[in-house]
């Protein structure tokens, strides 16, 4: 499931210097999730997706539902050149 990129996507606004992160597939979505702080259902749920071998499309469903749900800002209209 690693390997596997979404479709489109996500830049994830988040407090920092950067002050955003591009998540581009499920391994990147899983590594964002392990921030401290965040267990709810929506969030364990999209854990355990981006930790399974199904489809990317449902990883990526599970990770928005999980920043919508932890009141996290994200965009999917990113162009990248």
């Amino acid at each position: 499931m690693a390997g596997k990129k979404f479709r489109v996507p996500v830049v994830v606004y988040i407090a920092g210097p950067i002050g955003f992160t591009l998540i581009e597939s499920v391994a990147q979505a899983s590594d964002f999730l392990f921030w401290p702080g965040n267990d709810s259902f929506a969030w364990t749920d999209a854990m355990k997706r981006c930790a399974e071998d199904g489809a990317a499309d449902d990883a990526s469903a599970a990770f928005l539902a999980a920043l919508a749900g932890a009141g996290i800002s994200y965009d999917r209209m990113v162009e990248i050149y």
